[in-house]
């Protein structure tokens, strides 16, 4: 038999329940996501990606190509950016999954908090970023070849993908609340991440001038990369490298408000449509 679906499990013990209404969501989609297989097909995934990439970088360290310290942070950066496009798919279809099945509505109408429906959405949604980066953790080990640079690395990276990860979900899920279905949310959603990877594409030439560099602190990808590159492969303390964590923290700290104080209340059936109160009148829950 399949799981009851999660707005009618909330509706059902949230009222009774000890348990705040955010915990219930959140169990409910971590059964969904992990349970259903759906985040474990993206960890298969991510696995060979980091499988290949490990591989090359190995290969080309072994030829003397590229600098150990060098090729431990493009793992980093490489793991990072492929656990932000988990999350940033999971959480475009947080909400506009639920109204395309109809299963938002019950939801909504769950006498509590829309700060509280979102948070636990977000939290699953942010979920499988530790796992990722558990697994990731063995190839930076192994490209490492047991060298000091292991431990920086580790932390550096646990910490800009961290708060990569918080605002890019952040962001997604207020694209989809925005947003009429899910293949709006999903293009939206990976039309931004695209955009995001484009300064690590750009010429070296470039990427070194003045205008490069700006716009390597301004993007909040490129910015934890420039990061990894200061603190793990040229040993760069964090006063002197501190501009490159502006951009990730301040754009995940505006996500995060605009989500929660702007956003989460007014989520509706209908996207872009605010409703006038957020929880359920107490005369409809008289009635009922």
């Amino acid at each position: 038999m399949s799981a009851p679906p999660v707005t009618s499990r909330v509706t059902e013990e949230a009222p009774g329940s000890a348990r705040p209404v955010w915990w219930l969501v959140l169990k409910q989609e971590l059964v969904e996501l992990w349970v259903g297989g759906r985040v474990l097909n993206f960890l298969i995934l991510f696995s060979i990606l980091m499988s290949i990439t490990a591989f090359l970088l190995a290969t080309n360290n072994e030829l003397s190509l590229v600098p150990l310290e060098q090729t431990v942070v493009v793992a980093l950066t490489a793991a990072i950016t492929f656990g932000l496009f988990i999350g940033l798919i999971i959480a475009a279809e947080s909400v506009t999954g639920e109204r395309e099945r109809a299963t938002l509505e019950p939801l909504l109408l769950t006498p509590t908090s829309h700060r509280q429906i979102i948070f636990g959405k977000f939290l699953a949604a942010l979920s499988p970023w530790p796992a990722t980066f558990a697994l990731a953790i063995p190839y930076v080990a192994t490209l490492s070849q047991g060298e000091p640079v292991l431990w920086p690395a580790l932390f550096w990276g646990a910490v800009a993908g961290t708060i990569l990860s918080i605002g890019f979900i952040g962001f997604g899920i207020l694209v989809s609340i925005w947003s009429d279905t899910s293949r709006i949310s999903l293009f939206v959603c990976l039309l931004a991440y695209a955009v995001s990877l484009v300064p690590s594409q750009l010429p070296t030439e470039f990427q070194d001038s003045p205008p490069g560099t700006v716009l390597a602190a301004l993007d909040p990808v490129e910015s934890a990369a420039q990061l990894l590159t200061k603190t793990v492969q040229d040993g760069s303390p964090l006063g002197q490298v501190w501009s490159y964590i502006v951009a990730p923290v301040v754009l995940t700290v505006l996500i995060l408000v605009l989500l929660f104080w702007f956003a989460a209340p007014r989520l509706g059936l209908q996207a872009g449509r605010a409703r006038s109160h957020e929880r359920v009148p107490r005369t409809a829950e008289v009635s009922a």
